[in-house]
């Protein structure tokens, strides 16, 4: 007897790559959903989210100081510091960015905390950060 020799998939292997597709797909969607809801977040709250950042940051760190408008600290034993590059408030060593679009802005000293003052798209800013 002739044995017959089939070439082609399973009508299971056909289902099952159709849902894994169709799965994959529905990810991609949420991730660009997502993606596009915070890029046209406004201003305000992009610059909440910079903040809590900052002081999640800072809220670790011990020895912190302002020196020439630039904030320095120590975390895990290896000094950090904050400061404003290209428009950007950027963290050294390395270059995390942490807020963009910055026209001015400058870190000082209260008798109360350390302070972020900042100006962006013609509004000023002055935020407590740790």
């Amino acid at each position: 007897m002739k044995r017959l020799r089939r070439n082609g998939f399973t009508l299971i292997e056909a289902l099952l790559a159709l849902f894994i597709t169709g799965l994959v797909s529905l990810l991609g969607c949420m991730l660009v959903s997502c993606a596009l809801h915070f890029a046209h977040m406004d201003i305000d709250t992009q610059n909440q989210f910079a903040i809590l950042q900052l002081r999640r940051e800072l809220s670790v760190a011990s020895e912190v100081k302002v020196d020439n408008e630039q904030l320095e600290y120590i975390r895990n034993h290896e000094k950090f510091r904050l400061y404003f590059d290209k428009h950007r408030i950027v963290k050294s060593p390395g270059y995390e960015i942490y807020m963009e679009q910055i026209d001015l802005g400058y870190f000082y000293k209260k008798e109360d905390g350390y302070y972020l003052w900042f100006k962006k798209k013609n509004k000023v800013y002055d935020f407590e950060i740790y």
